[in-house]
């Protein structure tokens, strides 16, 4: 009896080493997230002339590639699902454009790196915001999606760009009316430790 009991007590503890070590090493597993999206905290004085700022972060243990916002593969991968108080929804998205010259180039992002790429109310970029008249409060959350499609090889010295979905945690924010934006959204690429960079 008692060498069942023991035998019992060890598989147990087997069991528990094994699950934490699929934990400790859960990052380059099949179906673990490679990837997480934030959306920065915003100012109390947000309003429609202010930007959003999505954080795109590489949580896995390898270099990733993340296509470029200039290319039909990369221009259109955020979008934001929108509430308001009185329970109206919404999304909001790239204004469709043309393309003149295209080419799946991505930027690289090495293990613990991000990304920063903004979300405005510029008309001329977006579409889907509701009308701002007052002080409105909305609860968003944003999804970065991103397919190879249509399927060609990554450019020329960049890494294969990153698909998949993820959607990061809701957040309610107060916009007032404001000014129309000034300068048009430009990506960011941040290095822990070594400050910001335009890619």
């Amino acid at each position: 009896m008692r060498c069942h009991v023991v035998m019992l007590l060890t598989a147990i503890f087997l069991a528990a080493l094994s699950r934490s070590a699929q934990s400790q090493d859960g990052a380059n597993r099949p179906g673990q997230l490679d990837v997480k999206v934030m959306l920065a905290v915003v100012e109390p004085h947000f309003n429609t002339g202010s930007v959003l700022h999505v954080i795109i972060q590489n949580i896995s243990q390898k270099p990733q590639g993340h296509f470029d916002e200039w290319n039909s593969w990369g221009y259109g991968n955020l979008t934001l699902q929108w509430t308001d108080a009185q329970g109206m929804k919404g999304t909001v998205t790239k204004v469709a454009r043309g393309w003149d010259r295209n080419a799946p180039t991505t930027t690289l992002l090495q293990p613990g790196q991000v990304l920063v790429r903004e979300i405005s109310f510029d008309s001329k970029l977006w579409q889907g915001w509701p009308t701002i008249n007052d002080q409105t409060k909305l609860t968003v959350k944003v999804t970065y999606h991103a397919t190879s499609e249509p399927r060609l090889p990554p450019a020329k010295g960049n890494e294969p760009g990153w698909t998949g979905t993820v959607t990061c945690e809701q957040q309610t924010i107060l916009v007032t009316p404001g000014p129309a934006p000034a300068h048009p959204p430009v990506a960011v690429q941040l290095t822990p430790g070594f400050g910001a960079r335009r890619p």
